[in-house]
């Protein structure tokens, strides 16, 4: 399969897949800690590449319960996380994975 792991840079995930013979790769804003597959920039420039799975590990400062206390003063940056989401969510892509902490996502 081909595994899109999205928002890691770590590489541990995008490398178990890949030790099970998969065509895994990550993409982050963040350089890659562990070399590897690994592609540097915006996820949503990949999400039509023809993935067959993709997971995703979208950044949760503004979405988890435990920065709930903040959300008000941040609606707009929520806003564009939830957003963010959306797009992971409606991506061109059989298989989607999407972690999801206690907190907005699964209310909006």
């Amino acid at each position: 399969m081909k595994i899109l792991v999205a928002c890691e840079f770590s590489g541990i995930v995008r490398d178990a897949f890949a030790q099970r013979g998969h065509d895994a790769w990550s993409c982050d804003l963040l350089p890659t800690e562990i070399p590897g597959q690994h592609i540097q920039g915006d996820v949503r420039v990949l999400l039509d590449c023809g993935w067959d799975m993709m997971i995703a590990f979208p950044p949760c400062t503004y979405l988890a319960r435990s920065g709930a206390r903040w959300w008000r003063d941040r609606q707009i940056e929520q806003a564009d996380a939830l957003q963010f989401v959306e797009t992971l969510l409606a991506a061109p892509v059989s298989s989607v994975a999407l972690e999801n902490p206690i907190g907005i996502i699964s209310t909006r």
